[in-house]
């Protein structure tokens, strides 16, 4: 019996790592003929983004995802401890670095993020940011290149 359960979750896992998606490789290759910002007011941010990006506004408002080649590539979330777990975000995970946005103290996450069966991996920089907590997600691994990189440097928290 223990047997069978060891290689039943052998195959789940196998199953699971082969539904891993990753971002379009023509991410790191794209020259942007302009850049938009994008501003949240309900969330106080803004950030920069090529116009090749698909923008994407969820979650009354609060929440955003930028698209590149229909895929996934930025989230920001605004959400408290409850929401983020129920929606298997960062908040389920250990940091694994301190880090500034905006030069607000946060910490940096790396995880699997599951939507059903498919998942992505992330590296999300999240602040504590009027009660809730507000986290820009790239969904890359590794190195995040040129564009990632100047979309994340270009993350700014607004206040009114």
């Amino acid at each position: 019996m223990f047997r069978i359960q060891k290689i039943a979750i052998l195959i789940i896992n196998l199953f699971l790592s082969a539904c891993i998606s990753n971002p379009p490789e023509e991410i790191n290759s794209i020259y942007p003929k302009a850049w938009n910002t994008f501003t949240n007011q309900i969330a106080g941010y803004s950030l920069s983004y090529p116009i090749e990006f698909e923008v994407d506004e969820s979650r009354d408002g609060k929440d955003v995802i930028f698209r590149f080649d229909s895929y996934p590539i930025i989230a920001v979330n605004y959400v408290d401890s409850a929401e983020g777990r129920t929606r298997g975000l960062w908040v389920k995970h250990e940091p694994v670095d301190n880090i500034k946005l905006d030069g607000i103290s946060g910490k940096k996450y790396e995880y699997t993020h599951y939507d059903a069966i498919f998942g992505m991996e992330v590296q999300s920089w999240v602040v504590s940011h009027r009660g809730k907590f507000l986290g820009l997600e790239i969904r890359k691994t590794g190195e995040l290149g040129t564009i990632l990189k100047k979309v994340r440097n270009s993350f700014k928290i607004i206040s009114f």
